[in-house]
């Protein structure tokens, strides 16, 4: 345990005394952080229960301390392999200045690092098990969860399912967060046709298979694109998104999306996430509105404030 004179805002230490306060935190598995006083007086903090938090230093003469749950390390007299949640970063494998030391959260998929602003380290994460991805353009931060709902489910009752628990119907801004989506959606559905998708969000906003722009591959040289018949560089996918935190076409690439502009005379003009199994391709237009008869769930997101 990662032991400094501090204090969690707002927080009240309550009547529940522990004078082992910091072992009960290492050792139960869930606990990342014990708050107590010269009192005995003891609060842990569960991972699971815990979304966002602050600790901010204080000084000896409070009386108040924070561990934080970390990894036994070279510079510790008992070394141990099974770390729990926690770990440190240890340059060079010497006990560290305590200004080079950086709780880092190694639950899950998603390792996060406690970040230090001034005397304040602070914490946050996605809500229950929803995946964060950071992107890099803009760097931001979004969590997004799959979610069946019914075999031939509407965009409109896709939209509202997300909307009813405070969320978007997510866009997705990168290959890896569709191929994500994928799995999550054969996790839930194993045995999912190959054309069974779920909802997420974009609209093509532009008309015509022939339109240049909307769906053709093209050479680039810094000048106008021209259209080319073999080996294309890039594909440009002209779409929208509406979840107010997606940019880019940068998931639209060719093994990556099945886009076919019509379902026989139906324009499919919106995006899904396909089963497809077998096969790298991850997203699919789909008709707007009704779908395609073949949606079974959404794609839910929203975006971590900082």
């Amino acid at each position: 345990m990662l032991k400094i004179f501090g204090k969690i805002p707002n927080t009240d230490l309550g009547d529940t005394v522990d004078p082992d306060c910091v072992q009960t935190c290492f050792k139960a598995f869930d606990c990342i952080l014990a708050y107590f006083d010269t009192n005995g007086r003891c609060q842990l903090l569960n991972f699971n229960e815990t979304e966002t938090l602050e600790v901010v230093e204080t000084t000896k003469e409070d009386g108040l301390f924070v561990a934080f749950k970390v990894c036994p390390s070279v510079c510790l007299s008992v070394h141990t392999s099974g770390c729990p949640l926690f770990q440190t970063t240890l340059p060079n494998n010497t006990c560290p200045a305590y200004s080079d030391i950086h709780p880092v959260v190694n639950i899950g998929e998603d390792p996060i690092t406690w970040k230090k602003s001034g005397t304040t380290f602070s914490f946050q994460r996605c809500v229950g098990d929803w995946k964060m991805f950071r992107r890099s353009n803009p760097e931001i931060t979004v969590c997004m969860q799959v979610y069946g709902i019914r075999s031939g489910v509407n965009q409109t009752e896709a939209t509202r399912f997300c909307e009813d628990m405070g969320y978007k119907v997510t866009g997705v801004a990168t290959v890896d967060e569709s191929r994500w989506l994928k799995k999550r959606f054969l996790e839930i559905y194993p045995k999912a046709d190959n054309y069974q998708a779920i909802w997420i969000d974009g609209v093509r906003n532009c008309e015509g298979e022939s339109n240049p722009k909307c769906n053709v591959s093209f050479e680039t040289d810094g000048l106008e694109p021209r259209m080319v018949s073999k080996r294309p560089t890039k594909r440009f996918e002209v779409f929208e998104w509406s979840d107010e935190y997606t940019v880019g076409v940068e998931a639209l690439t060719p093994d990556n999306a099945a886009l076919s502009f019509y379902k026989g005379s139906t324009p499919e003009n919106c995006l899904g996430v396909i089963s497809n199994s077998g096969t790298t391709v991850s997203l699919n237009d789909i008709p707007c509105g009704r779908g395609s008869g073949l949606e079974l769930g959404v794609a839910c997101g929203y975006r971590m404030l900082a």
